[in-house]
């Protein structure tokens, strides 16, 4: 009873929170991962095997691709409908950004989605460039700079939008395949179910053990580490109080994602049923959860020309030139505009420091 007094005490003062300095360093290199990886750090050993060894694979994989019709059929391509995928796709950065304000405001934390828009565009910027998804701490640490809110917190609010970008993810990969196949799962794309299973399973061991493990290992660590463990844990678990809200902003979402697929499909003059448009947009995207490349290069393509070409009989090229399209999209285009984004946030944390 008094460890729960002590913890309610803890959370009903978050200025009075001093993070641990481990937390604080990991913050401070995050606040500096946007500057690594526009600048020369982007291009270390480890940035450079990050891109490398998934576009060696992607190479060899593609070796008998006839690359003259795919890069016809990429010019060929129609500007108005590529223009369509551009526009559902940025559509969805001010319904993240709104959700993103939705899970806050469960921990208390009243923040507006007009508030945090740039900030989750700069995140994307940077998952796009950097890998191991430092963009998502980034985005957090953004939050602490200009709110003063407590990282701890805003970090397990985006283990929460996580979580849920997943479950629902799941949901329409299930539900997609089943429309599209039937119940006769096809054996070239067990794999496909067998990977998306095995996340869901470990996001809910996950979860179990941060609402009940959690708790009771605490008491074997100091005072501070029961607090930002707390802190946490309350970021995680509130954040789903906000599922009759944010559960269909997110299903929106990932319909989003699914529409800006079919323009590109569209614009390439390719064809593919709802259902397979859907199922192929959500399994390429659970490959964006691996954190060994930037936005999962070298993964997400190859699932897309995978699953267009052993799901629904695409040739080869018209399978590669649908990854290229949608990629340029939905990975490159961040980079221009968040590009942008980060040298406005960059003068302006430059005009900011001269004045103090």
């Amino acid at each position: 009873m008094g460890l729960r007094s002590a913890e309610e005490g803890f959370l009903s003062a978050p200025r009075d929170h001093v993070e641990d300095p481990s937390i604080d360093q990991l913050a401070e290199a995050a606040g500096h991962t946007d500057e690594s990886a526009v600048r020369r750090q982007l291009f270390g050993w480890r940035e450079a095997l990050s891109i490398l060894v998934p576009l060696a694979l992607l190479l060899v994989v593609a070796r008998n691709v006839d690359w003259a019709t795919t890069i016809a059929t990429l010019r060929d391509a129609n500007g108005m409908f590529v223009l369509a995928a551009l526009a559902i796709y940025y559509a969805t950065f001010p319904i993240r950004a709104r959700r993103w304000a939705r899970l806050l405001r469960e921990s208390r934390l009243e923040l507006r989605g007009r508030d945090l828009l740039e900030i989750v565009m700069l995140g994307w910027f940077v998952n796009c460039l950097a890998p191991a998804k430092l963009g998502d701490l980034y985005r957090s640490y953004l939050v602490k700079q200009r709110f003063g809110i407590s990282l701890s917190r805003t970090v397990g609010v985006v283990v929460a939008e996580r979580l849920l970008d997943i479950f629902v993810v799941f949901a329409l990969l299930v539900v997609g395949g089943y429309i599209a196949f039937g119940r006769t799962v096809l054996p070239d794309l067990r794999l496909v179910y067998l990977s998306a299973m095995a996340l869901a399973v470990l996001i809910v061991i996950a979860f179990v053990a941060v609402y009940y493990i959690g708790p009771r290992a605490g008491r074997f660590f100091p005072a501070e580490v029961r607090r930002i463990g707390r802190l946490f844990r309350e970021g995680v678990l509130h954040s789903f109080r906000a599922l009759p809200e944010a559960g269909p902003e997110t299903v929106v979402i990932w319909l989003a994602e699914a529409g800006r697929l079919a323009f590109v499909l569209a614009a390439l003059r390719l064809e593919l049923p709802i259902s397979g448009v859907i199922f192929v947009a959500v399994a390429s995207s659970l490959l964006t959860t691996v954190p060994l490349t930037p936005a999962g290069f070298g993964f997400v393509e190859l699932a897309v020309v995978y699953v267009l070409t052993t799901g629904f009989g695409l040739a080869t090229h018209d399978a590669i030139a649908v990854a290229v399209l949608d990629r340029l999209v939905s990975v490159f285009s961040v980079i221009v505009v968040g590009g942008l984004l980060y040298a406005r946030h960059r003068r302006q944390e430059a005009l900011l420091n001269s004045r103090r």
